[in-house]
């Protein structure tokens, strides 16, 4: 399994601070709940930082979060969740190539020492999306469903029978490893993937896949969502091939699982109307049975959110109230102060 299940746990009261962290590829999300007040706190801060991998660089997103986070240490934790882009096995980090070093690091250990002896759960961040979405989210209620996180890079999350499908490895659905529809027909000795440190679909289609093209093409000051405000012929067209590509694995995954309910999310979720348009057009005409293609809830929050629910999880509480999380899905909350909540007792 790719979630790492707490170990054990200090206390048994239901009054304390859950913390959940997404470390993302570009940002880390924080987040703490205090169970007796309500109180949501939140921060974000840099992944990467110069000079520093592995060990150093988890230290220095610990601490950040530690200190922006003002935790109390005085106050019970009950439950961790940390996330990470990647397949998490035995408390060690795998297909991670957007993570600052963190591959063989013991992210548990790590956690241990930094918290201390609190039930910490481990997942990968883009499961931990779709749990967000289950449970709060565009996807709530469905029982068969696909969550595509479309970040700085791509992978998804099915949701079968109402749970997360997590495969043999814990690495379902890393899709970012998916051959693309151009492939040579002729030679497939020349076709790249896993063990040539390729990631073929990522590398076409990805938060940092549009953002290299935007800089190759407009120029090094651009980013992605230039690429869809474009009206050049020549760049519509390279775009438009790129999609048609993400839109090949979705019709593929669709058949497959036979889910009701896509949601998009992460940071190119902020072009949803252009990736509805097209990838419904394909989704209505090559699937049997089409399913709905939604926007994610979450735009970018989604894997801390999922993080948040597996920390509550960890540590069997009630569930959280929906009024802690922003109901719109096109702003974030990671500005907000606390906010009001029910109360454990």
């Amino acid at each position: 399994m790719s979630k790492d299940t707490p170990l054990k746990s200090s206390t048994s009261s239901s009054n304390g601070m859950l913390v959940a962290i997404d470390v993302g590829g570009t940002k880390t999300q924080a987040a703490s709940f205090d169970t007796s007040t309500g109180a949501l706190q939140r921060c974000r801060i840099d992944t990467h930082a110069d000079g520093l991998t592995g060990r150093p660089a988890l230290h220095r997103i610990i601490h950040e979060v530690k200190v922006s986070l003002r935790l109390d240490p005085n106050a019970p934790l009950l439950g961790l969740a940390a996330v990470f882009p990647g397949v998490v096995r035995r408390h060690q980090l795998l297909m991670a190539p957007n993570a600052p070093g963190l591959e063989g690091v013991s992210l548990h250990e790590e956690l241990v020492a930094a918290f201390g002896d609190a039930l910490i759960v481990l997942d990968n961040d883009v499961k931990a999306g779709a749990i967000a979405e289950h449970v709060w989210g565009a996807l709530r209620g469905t029982e068969h469903a696909l969550y595509l996180n479309i970040g700085t890079g791509l992978a998804a999350a099915a949701i079968i029978h109402g749970e997360v499908y997590r495969g043999g490895h814990g690495a379902a659905l890393e899709i970012g490893y998916q051959l693309t529809p151009f492939l040579d027909g002729i030679d497939s000795a020349r076709w790249k993937g896993w063990q040539d440190g390729v990631a073929p679909m990522e590398d076409l289609f990805s938060g940092a896949a549009l953002d290299d093209l935007a800089r190759r093409t407009l120029g090094s000051e651009h980013g992605a969502k230039d690429l869809f405000e474009s009206s050049e012929p020549a760049l519509q067209q390279q775009l438009q091939r790129r999609m048609d590509a993400l839109s090949a694995q979705l019709v593929n995954l669709a058949i497959a699982f036979d889910v009701e309910t896509i949601a998009i999310g992460g940071g190119v979720n902020r072009q949803f109307p252009m990736l509805e348009a097209n990838l419904t057009r394909l989704l209505q005409r090559l699937v049997p049975f089409p399913p709905a293609l939604v926007r994610a809830r979450f735009a970018e929050d989604a894997p801390l959110w999922g993080a948040m629910e597996l920390a509550r999880r960890a540590a069997a509480l009630p569930p959280l109230p929906d009024a802690i999380f922003d109901t719109s899905a096109n702003k974030s909350t990671r500005d907000a102060g606390p906010r009001a909540a029910t109360r454990y007792r």
